[in-house]
């Protein structure tokens, strides 16, 4: 028996013909079509420097309506990914560097439930089209940037359902630099800044058996950023008042009586503080705290502390309040005078 060839061809009619030549054409273009991508895709790597381990956030919106079942990220040639499940933990916690409107993606479980060097694959239920979903990892042994400089570093994230099935992918494209950090320098000179509000304080005629205080206290005001304080002294020149025509007239210090009485003669200098901010509070010395109608201490020709902070200071305010009772046997004369001199310094 004799078998013939036959083409077939020859007998088709040309518009079928051209059908039959073109159907593979159209099997290739509906496999293509089936490729559904995903309508947004994010990743923020937390370092973005070579060879760097690193946290960060992945972010999707799906187009398609599907059963999700899991996400798979694929990380850029050369990003090494770890393969211990572990340490890719995970959540779903909305952060600062989120896009706005975005929100936790659902099911992502707290750590990848596959991995390979390149890959992690994290569960998920079903995502709504078009919403923007995200969620961080948040272990540095997770992953590790790329060697070398790169701007064109490629990777995807894709959706599945069961199966699993492809739902939904996308590419996203992030660089790798030599450096992603800029270091800030500053340098912080040392203040101390020590004012006077003023360098006379008149007391005035004085009546007696009455005590009489600085009617304007002259203050000390200081500023400074040494973060061991700084301490306040002060001295005065004759150990009291003394009178310039007759030196051997004075209202000396006394401390018999702390605050003044008016029964008795006696000169002293109260102190107190006051301050806008700072590390630590000053305070005044114990001896010479005022506050009170004729409270204080007693200046001598050598320096005494009398006030200080143990931290920094803004507008740390020293108020001086000088006091003094005469009596009826107090010696007349118009130019008692008494020099107090104040100096100060920050403990660096």
């Amino acid at each position: 028996m004799t078998i013939k060839r036959i083409n077939i061809l020859k007998y088709l009619k040309p518009a079928v013909l051209v059908a039959v030549l073109l159907c593979p054409l159209f099997l290739i273009a509906g496999r293509a079509a089936a490729t559904t991508y995903l309508a947004q895709t994010f990743i923020m790597f937390n370092r973005m420097q070579v060879s760097t381990p690193t946290t960060g956030t992945v972010c999707a919106a799906q187009s398609s309506t599907a059963t999700d079942i899991q996400v798979t990220v694929t990380f850029p040639a050369g990003y090494v990914s770890s393969t211990t499940l572990s340490n890719w933990a995970v959540n779903a916690t909305s952060a600062p560097n989120w896009p706005t409107g975005a929100t936790g993606w659902p099911g992502i479980g707290t750590q990848a439930t596959a991995a390979t060097i390149s890959s992690a694959t994290f569960a998920s239920t079903t995502l709504t089209p078009a919403t923007l979903y995200c969620f961080n990892w948040t272990n540095t042994a997770a992953l590790t940037t790329g060697s070398s400089p790169s701007t064109t570093n490629s990777g995807s994230i894709t959706t599945y359902s069961s199966g699993p099935t492809q739902i939904d992918t996308g590419t996203y494209i992030t660089d790798t630099l030599t450096g992603d950090q800029i270091l800030v320098t500053a340098s912080v000179p040392s203040v101390f800044s020590f004012v006077l509000s003023n360098t006379t304080d008149s007391l005035g005629s004085l009546a007696t058996n009455t005590i009489v205080s600085s009617p304007t206290p002259r203050t000390v005001t200081i500023n400074t950023n040494a973060k061991n304080g700084w301490i306040l002294w002060a001295k005065d020149q004759y150990g009291g008042l003394e009178s310039l025509s007759q030196p051997s007239d004075t209202i000396p210090y006394t401390s018999v009586n702390n605050p003044l009485i008016t029964s008795a003669q006696g000169y002293n200098t109260g102190v107190t503080v006051s301050q806008t901010g700072g590390t630590q509070t000053p305070t005044p010395a114990a001896s010479f705290t005022g506050g009170t109608v004729g409270k204080g201490g007693d200046l001598s020709t050598t320096y005494a502390t009398i006030a200080s902070n143990t931290g920094t200071s803004n507008a740390a305010i020293v108020t001086l309040t000088n006091n003094i009772v005469v009596l009826p046997t107090t010696p007349a004369a118009a130019d008692y005078t008494d020099t107090i001199t104040l100096v100060g310094a920050g403990q660096f």
